[in-house]
């Protein structure tokens, strides 16, 4: 448990990563969206410029959330649910395989449920 814990600081940091990579698709996505609409009435030189821009934008950014998601899994954490930071740890209590489970936001791991579970069936340590 004490290497699950381990993990928590440097998740959260991820899980921010994640949040404000995600954000910056979206807004990169709506101005795409944009752009495309601006197109359709208008001349098509600037804006060429601005959606290459846009595009390129996109991809990196589509490259950072993937990089990040697999340096998580590359740790063999679970990601349950990654809007809510939610992840599982693969534990080994006694002789019976469990998941740690942990929530963004949360100090600590407090909750455990059986592999064939979910988050509705999480229980206190």
């Amino acid at each position: 448990m004490d290497e699950a814990f381990s993990y928590l600081a440097w998740l959260e940091e991820r899980f921010l990563i994640i949040d404000r990579t995600t954000n910056s698709l979206e807004n990169v996505l709506l101005t795409m969206e944009g752009l495309k609409s601006k197109s359709r009435s208008n001349g098509y030189s600037a804006i060429d410029a601005k959606m290459k821009k846009a595009e390129e934008d996109e991809k990196r950014l589509r490259s950072d959330l993937e990089e990040t998601i697999k340096a998580i899994n590359d740790e063999q954490i679970i990601i349950r649910d990654i809007k809510l930071g939610l992840v599982d740890f693969p534990f080994l209590w006694g002789e019976r395989e469990v998941f740690l489970c942990w929530k963004k936001g949360e100090h600590s791991i407090q909750f455990w449920h059986n592999t064939d579970e979910g988050f509705a069936s999480r229980k206190r340590i």
